[in-house]
């Protein structure tokens, strides 16, 4: 099963990005988890989707059409969802059609967040763990027709304490968190 996962922080050092690496290391064999960036996207403006979605957008579309499944390492700004994030959300939540643009061969949805299968995640030095952020992206996803999977959840809080020097969650109990939610997308998506 092919999962790409979305990082809504833009540090190179970032504990959600480190989250989705713990993630793809929890795999079973047959299914694999590549991140898509999102520091290139532009802002959203319908202006810049004619003649053609931007380069940046392009290819975040493509990454997520091909995906069976969906992961999301979900920081919390200010109690919120991070701009990058919502942003790459909006972008890849624009139909099909416009401009003559059409979806792949045999694509029956209108964007590639229709009906796509997804799990939220994240990681924060603060003490909630991003419950927050999660929630408020999880009625974001849905109202973009996502299947977000309604659990298991893992919230990370305290989250610098559990990483290694080298960026690797070292915490035992936050890396069976993560299994569990990697675990539950792949049964989700497959039902």
């Amino acid at each position: 099963m092919r999962i790409v996962g979305l990082c809504g922080s833009l540090r190179a050092a970032s504990l959600n990005r480190a989250l989705l690496r713990a993630a793809a290391a929890s795999l079973p064999e047959g299914a694999t988890l590549a991140i898509a960036e999102i520091g290139d996207l532009p802002l959203m403006n319908e202006d810049l989707e004619k003649p053609a979605w931007p380069a940046p957008v392009q290819r975040l579309r493509r990454e997520l059409w091909a995906a069976e499944a969906l992961l999301v390492a979900c920081p919390e700004y200010n109690a919120g969802i991070p701009a990058p994030l919502k942003n790459a959300v909006d972008w890849a939540s624009r139909a099909e059609g416009l401009g003559g643009r059409t979806a792949p061969e045999g694509e029956t949805r209108r964007t590639p967040l229709a009906r796509l299968s997804v799990a939220i995640l994240g990681a924060t030095p603060g003490s909630l763990g991003t419950a927050r952020a999660q929630q408020q992206l999880r009625g974001v996803l849905l109202s973009c027709g996502c299947r977000v999977m309604p659990g298991p959840e893992a919230y990370v809080g305290s989250a610098r304490g559990k990483f290694d020097a080298d960026g690797e969650l070292a915490d035992a109990p936050s890396r069976e968190a993560v299994a569990r939610v990697v675990a539950g997308l792949l049964e989700w998506a497959r039902g």
